[in-house]
């Protein structure tokens, strides 16, 4: 079945890429495909595990309906500085939201509040006896519909509420802006990234099968006397770019022009030479 397998996969793939099978539209399910191909359903699966694996496709919903649905390609530029600068103009929304507009993609969220205890690596970074209960909040994230990323973050109780973060409700504006207006400007932060393989979690959050790659962001944000939070945010492996800009807002404006006026040049001089899909697939939109 190791060969059925693979021409199922191959053909599913060349679907994608060739426009036949458009982001947001379904994929025909296991038993149309083992009807089609005289499979197993089980070989079915694999070949639509496969794509998932590879980030073509992910396990979710489009109006009511569930299935396996093929997903925008290229990877996403995420700068995540932007919150931390300290030029960033106010608005009413949140990080997330104002960098998707920004690629001019429609970003949604879903959130939810519990008060719970942290796993032992959270308690320390927040200075916390291991048996604290603290304020958890989750957000997963969405861009045009897709399962992006899970941003999920971390208050010492007191410190939740002082500042309102212990309310189950979502806040438009960030909760960087409103631990600022509480009094408690972050002044401070320290990033961890790794990989990790997807748990039951994560596949049922971000549509993805057990096991695939993930990166995995954890920062430890501080005023000059407490540590604020931990928050962590889970984002698809392979489909995501994370930037860090540093140094004052002139400098890295200069870095940005200069940037967008080299890929400028790069998309003329692409336009006249034959592509062999490794530009997109390394590069994508700025998020």
């Amino acid at each position: 079945m190791a060969h059925a397998y693979q021409q199922v996969l191959e053909d599913l793939t060349r679907a994608i890429y060739a426009g036949r099978y458009q982001p947001g539209d379904f994929l025909p399910t296991v038993r149309d495909l083992a009807d089609e191909y005289g499979i197993s359903p089980s070989t079915g699966r694999q070949a639509v595990n496969e794509l998932q694996r590879m980030g073509l496709a992910y396990s979710g919903y489009v109006n009511g309906k569930r299935g396996v649905i093929v997903r925008s390609r290229g990877r996403t530029d995420f700068h995540a500085t932007d919150a931390l600068r300290p030029g960033r103009a106010g608005s009413g929304t949140d990080a997330f939201t104002e960098n998707a507009r920004k690629t001019h993609r429609v970003p949604a969220k879903r959130f939810t509040m519990v008060m719970r205890v942290p796993p032992a690596h959270v308690a320390r970074r927040l200075g916390l006896p291991a048996d604290t209960i603290v304020v958890e909040r989750t957000t997963l994230q969405l861009l045009d519909g897709e399962p992006w990323s899970r941003e999920r973050s971390w208050y010492a109780p007191d410190l939740a509420a002082k500042t309102g973060l212990d309310s189950p409700h979502d806040i438009e504006e960030g909760t960087i802006r409103r631990l600022a207006e509480q009094g408690f400007r972050e002044t401070a932060h320290r990033d961890e990234v790794t990989d990790a393989a997807a748990n039951e979690e994560d596949s049922a959050d971000l549509g993805v099968i057990l096991g695939a790659p993930l990166l995995v962001q954890t920062r430890t944000a501080a005023t000059d006397t407490r540590v604020t939070r931990v928050t962590q945010t889970v984002r698809l492996g392979g489909r995501n770019r994370l930037i860090w800009e540093t140094g004052n807002e002139e400098g890295i404006d200069a870095i940005r022009r200069q940037l967008a006026e080299g890929s400028k040049l790069a998309d003329t001089v692409d336009d006249e030479a034959p592509t062999d899909g490794y530009r997109e697939s390394t590069e994508g939109s700025e998020l």
